[in-house]
């Protein structure tokens, strides 16, 4: 096993690194699934797509959307990219407004089903 030093040694630094960062980004992923109703693949592509629109690092976008939960402003390039991020799930149909709470039965025998 003759291994390149200069490679092993940048393997265990990246591994290093994604230790240190995985904690942020699992948090921040966890904050979107909360916050939007997202499933833990759904959340992750949020955040991947953030982080490669806005060139920035993953854990970098993690950061800044787990301080906006804490109050910090979200900086403008992330929020137009979180926005457009997320509205795909988003556009899911709304009930018409005639339709939220109606009775399921007829009008006329609801009174009588209620008494």
């Amino acid at each position: 096993m003759n291994e390149n030093p200069d490679a092993l040694h940048r393997e265990v630094e990246q591994l290093r690194r994604a230790m240190e960062t995985r904690p942020v980004i699992d948090l921040a992923r966890g904050a979107l699934m909360a916050s939007f109703s997202l499933n833990r693949h759904d959340a992750w592509n949020v955040l991947v797509t953030v982080s490669q629109h806005s060139n920035s690092k993953l854990h970098q976008v993690a950061e800044h959307v787990l301080g906006s939960i804490n109050g910090e402003p979200l900086p403008q390039p992330l929020q137009k990219h979180l926005a457009a991020a997320l509205a795909p799930f988003r556009t899911k149909p709304d009930t018409p407004p005639d339709k939220l709470n109606a009775p399921t039965t007829p009008p006329d025998t609801y009174e009588a089903a209620t008494e």
